[in-house]
């Protein structure tokens, strides 16, 4: 049986589109999405974390499902409300958000601004009571903690951007409560991605609790705990799913005598296994210490192998040619760039001829959103499998196209 994703065989869709190109299964992402409800109670708020993959399709699916959705950008945010989300169900991150991301997220009146520094929430103040209209604060802590994963997607330790330093909170807490404009929502961490151990988060609950605990005794009221993301997701068989069970159990142990209501931040957790990238085999070029399939994705249009040295799982989608025997070989991409590698050294048929096409999977996350036109390559299309139903949720977009942005104008 050949390859397919959701109830599309791989034959039809390269005959519809041009390879390569992503395609997403609805329901996986619904599955993901109900498995986070079940297992950590239907009172948890979930806030998508747009960065993940931002196509207006995939966010309402997620509001389809009871989710909203966190930003980290004004254009995140624009993308939010285009694709309907509720502004009460909206979440603005990150640490260096401009005079005009924090007018447009005031303005919009969006569920909760979280600032990540004392100069950010003076600055939010000073605009605030500018456009004499409120926003609910939540404060992001930086707990200190090393969540034992890449590090370069570690967000919780002391040599990290983000988040405000334990010793900072309570002279953030009282710059809240001198305005008439801010409202304290509560507090918001988030440790890292690709967490696989629920030790971290254990300690992070712990740390959040405390604070909580500490200011309530000073005197400082909110009804919010916003508990961030970064369940891992397994991206090879020698990787276990991320223990749910575990964490539904260190949550409830940590934070269950808490009236807070608690929101998660789940991104790469409800898409990564959904996504699919399909790519055609340009040449397969033999040397004397090397076997290269060299294939028409590259690593502009997925980073990840590039940026942090992973590793997705890489199918032959007909599996006829299976049955040859297999060859050590890389699987690389035609950008002029050593790193343009997504695997070395991986088993696959012999007998791969051009033509061929090979599926790329667990691409659902950071695939499209984190793709470029590096080399004037074009940015690929998305698919998106719904039931029976195939659906073009994003245009490939040529450099013929790009090339209309680049007309010179006198600005003098």
């Amino acid at each position: 049986m050949s390859f397919s994703i959701g109830s599309f065989n791989y034959r039809a869709l390269v005959e519809k589109i041009q390879t390569p190109f992503y395609v997403y299964d609805s329901e996986k992402i619904i599955s993901q999405y109900q498995t986070l409800l079940k297992a950590l109670g239907r009172k948890i708020q979930i806030r998508f974390a747009i960065k993940a993959n931002s196509n207006l399709s995939i966010l309402r699916l997620i509001h389809e499902q009871g989710g909203g959705v966190e930003v980290v950008s004004g254009g995140e945010l624009l993308r939010a409300l285009k694709a309907k989300i509720p502004t009460n169900r909206i979440v603005f991150s990150g640490i260096g958000k401009t005079e005009e991301e924090i007018r447009f997220a005031i303005n919009t009146s969006i569920e909760q601004l979280s600032v990540e520094s004392l100069e950010e929430l003076k600055k939010v103040k000073e605009i605030a009571e500018e456009l004499q209209k409120e926003i609910p604060i939540c404060l992001r802590i930086n707990p200190n903690i090393e969540a034992k994963t890449h590090v370069k997607i570690t967000t919780g330790t002391s040599e990290n951007k983000f988040g405000i330093p334990l010793s900072q909170i309570e002279e953030a807490s009282k710059l809240i409560t001198k305005s008439a404009y801010l409202t304290y929502l509560g507090l918001s961490v988030h440790i890292g991605s690709q967490i696989q151990s629920v030790e971290p988060y254990q300690q992070m609950f712990r740390v959040i609790k405390e604070i909580a605990q500490n200011l309530k005794t000073k005197g400082y009221s909110f009804k919010r705990l916003d508990l961030g993301g970064g369940f891992s997701v397994p991206y090879s068989t020698d990787e276990l799913p991320f223990d749910l069970t575990a964490y539904a159990k260190a949550l409830k142990e940590e934070l269950g005598d808490l009236d807070y209501e608690l929101v998660i931040e789940p991104g790469r957790y409800l898409v990564a296994e959904a996504g699919v990238l399909l790519t055609k085999i340009l040449y397969v070029k033999r040397t004397p210490n090397r076997t290269f399939v060299i294939i028409d994705a590259g690593m502009n249009d997925m980073m990840r192998p590039a940026l942090y040295d992973a590793k997705h799982p890489i199918i032959a989608c007909e599996t006829g040619i299976n049955s040859t025997g297999k060859e050590l070989m890389d699987i690389v991409g035609p950008v002029c760039e050593s790193s343009d590698c997504f695997s070395k050294q991986v088993l696959l048929p012999k007998n791969l001829q051009p033509g061929d096409i090979l599926a790329i999977t667990h691409t659902g996350a950071y695939g499209a959103s984190l793709s470029s036109t590096y080399n004037s390559r074009a940015l690929i299309p998305e698919l998106l499998v719904d039931k029976d139903k195939l659906f073009l949720i994003r245009e490939r977009i040529d450099p013929e196209h790009l090339l209309t942005f680049e007309i010179p104008r006198c600005l003098t």
